[in-house]
C-alpha cells in the first residue's frame, strides 16, 4: 500500500495520505473529520464506485487503485480545525488536558492546549461560582447543597465556601445501599471537615425521619422499583436529595437548593427535551415555589469538576453500580460528543438555547396533594400512580415547598 492510496478532496484542493486505521472511518475521525460530510469512492482505472465508511483497507487494496474521499460541503478546513492536530510532546503531561480553537494570524485554525493541576482546577471552579452567587443573590438567601462524594459536588463545595458566610450555608449527604455508599459520605465528611461548612449525613432511618416517612427506605424503593424498574434507581436517588434539600431549606429558611449540574448534565438534559419536542426547563436558576433550584456550576465541564479531586472522582466512579435506563446513556454519550466533536460546541449551544427560550422556559407545577413539582409531560395516570406510590409511605399534608 503507498502512501497516496487515499487522496482526501475538498473545495480547497486535495491531499494524498497513509491509510490510517483499518477503514475510511478511522481515517476521517484521525483527521477531526466527519464521516457524514464525506463520500469515499473506490477508484479502478476510469471507474469509482462508492463505497461504506467501514471499508476496509486491506479488502479495498486487492480490488482498486486507490480511494478517492471527496467532502461533500465547500468547507473551508483550514478555518476550523487544526492542519497540525497532533502534540508533539517530548514528555508526558500530568493534569487533565482541555483543547481549544483559535483563529491564526494567517485565518488557519490553531489548536491550544493546556492542562490543570488540582489546585488550579478548584481556583478556576471556585471563580465560576463566585460569579454566579453574585449574579443571583444567593449568598443573601441562604443555600442548602447536597455533597455526594464525587467531582461535581466536591468542588461546587470549594466555591460556595468562598462565596458565602458560613451561616448561610449547610450541606447534607444520604446513604442509601449502592446507591449513596457510606464510603462516599466518608469522602463528603472529610472535604467539608477541611472546609469548615456545616455537615450533616443522614442514615437511611435518619432520612426517614426527616421526611416523614410512614415506612422504611427499604420498602419505599422496593415499591419504586416494582414501578419503574431498578434501571430507574439514580432517579430514585435524585428524588431523595431533592426533597431532602427542600425540607432542610424550609428548616433553616435558606430558599437556595445549589446542585453540581454541570455542562453536560444539563446538555443531556436539554437535548433529551428538545428532540421529544419539550420545552426545556429553566436554567441555571429553576423557580420551584418559594424555593430556587441554583446551578452555580452549569458552565463547567465535568472534566473541570472532577479534576478538582482526582482521587475522589475515581473512587466515586469505581463504587457506582451498573443500573441506568438507555435513554439516559444516549443523552449522556450526546452530551459528551459536543466538545469532543469540536471544543466549547456545548456551551455554545447552552448559552445559545438559553437566549433562545428565555421567557419561554417550561414551568413546574406544584402538586400539593404529592408534595411534589411537576411538569407538562406528567400524564393523569402517571401522576396517579406516583401519588398512590408516596401515600403509601409519606405523611400526607406535609409540604416542604
Amino acid at each position: 500500500m503507498t502512501p497516496s492510496f487515499v487522496v482526501v478532496e475538498h473545495v480547497t484542493g486535495e491531499m494524498a495520505i497513509e491509510p490510517i486505521g483499518p477503514t475510511v472511518a478511522h481515517t476521517l475521525r484521525a483527521l477531526q473529520l466527519p464521516t457524514t460530510l464525506f463520500q469515499a469512492y473506490a477508484v479502478t482505472g476510469t471507474d469509482l464506485t462508492p463505497i461504506p465508511p467501514w471499508s476496509t483497507y486491506d479488502t479495498l487494496r486487492a480490488s482498486a487503485d486507490h480511494v478517492v474521499i471527496r467532502a461533500l460541503r465547500n468547507t473551508l478546513f483550514d478555518t476550523i480545525i487544526s492542519h497540525d492536530p497532533h502534540p508533539t510532546a517530548e514528555t508526558v503531561e500530568l493534569g487533565t488536558g482541555f483543547e481549544s480553537i483559535v483563529q491564526g494570524s494567517d485565518g488557519r485554525a490553531e489548536v491550544k492546549r493546556s492542562t490543570v493541576t488540582p489546585e488550579q482546577a478548584r481556583r478556576m471552579v471556585s471563580e465560576q461560582v463566585k460569579t454566579f452567587v453574585q449574579e443571583t443573590g444567593t449568598a443573601e438567601r441562604g443555600c442548602v447543597f447536597g455533597v455526594s462524594g464525587g467531582g461535581d459536588s466536591n468542588a461546587l463545595a470549594y466555591g460556595l465556601k468562598e462565596s458565602l458566610p458560613a451561616d448561610r450555608l449547610t450541606a447534607f449527604t444520604l446513604t442509601f445501599r449502592d446507591v449513596m455508599t457510606d464510603a462516599a459520605a466518608d469522602r463528603a465528611s472529610v472535604l467539608c471537615q477541611d472546609l469548615g461548612i456545616e455537615h450533616t449525613v443522614y442514615t437511611p432511618e435518619r432520612l426517614a425521619a426527616l421526611l416523614g416517612m410512614t415506612t422504611s427506605l427499604d420498602a419505599f424503593f422496593a415499591d419504586f422499583g416494582r414501578a419503574f424498574g431498578h434501571e430507574a434507581v439514580h432517579f430514585f436517588g435524585t428524588f431523595l436529595i431533592l426533597k431532602t434539600a427542600r425540607v432542610l431549606g424550609q428548616a433553616r429558611a435558606f430558599s437556595d437548593l445549589a446542585f453540581g449540574y454541570n455542562r453536560e448534565d444539563l446538555l443531556a438534559e436539554l437535548l433529551f427535551m428538545v428532540m421529544n419536542g419539550h420545552q426545556p426547563l429553566e436554567y441555571p436558576v429553576r423557580q420551584m415555589g418559594g424555593q430556587r433550584l441554583v446551578m452555580p456550576v452549569w458552565r463547567v465541564p465535568k472534566l473541570l469538576l472532577d479534576a478538582c479531586h482526582p482521587a475522589f472522582s475515581l473512587e466515586n466512579y469505581r463504587e457506582r453500580d451498573p443500573h441506568t435506563t438507555r435513554q439516559r446513556s444516549l443523552a449522556f454519550y450526546l452530551a459528551h460528543s459536543l466538545d469532543s466533536a469540536y471544543p466549547s460546541f456545548g456551551l455554545s449551544l447552552l448559552d445559545g438555547m438559553r437566549r433562545t427560550f428565555a421567557g419561554r422556559f417550561a414551568s413546574l407545577h406544584y402538586d400539593e396533594t404529592m408534595d411534589v413539582h411537576l411538569t407538562v409531560q406528567a400524564t393523569p395516570e402517571r401522576r396517579e400512580m406516583v401519588r398512590q406510590i408516596l401515600d403509601r409511605h409519606f405523611r400526607s399534608g406535609e409540604p416542604s415547598h
